[in-house]
């Protein structure tokens, strides 16, 4: 049995948690990648989703907090 590789559409929607016009939104603004092979459906990669969904992380207060001591620290040196 052939295994795909590629997602639908609802399938994708499903695999980032919005709903499939929201999506389709994303989609209209080029605002998340996928494959349109024949010009009609398209395609989604996993790989693709998990690094959009990554690609804007926050950092817990524990990090703020690190960078802030750095900063300060090569600011007196300086």
């Amino acid at each position: 049995m052939y295994k795909r590789n590629l997602m639908t559409t609802a399938e994708a929607a499903e695999y980032i948690g919005v709903k499939k016009s929201y999506l389709m939104k994303l989609m209209m603004k080029k605002a998340i990648p996928y494959y349109k092979p024949n010009g009609k459906l398209c395609y989604f990669d996993e790989a693709d989703l998990d690094h959009w969904l990554r690609r804007v992380r926050i950092p817990s207060e524990e990090e703020l907090d690190q960078q802030a001591q750095k900063y300060l620290v090569n600011r007196k040196g300086a």
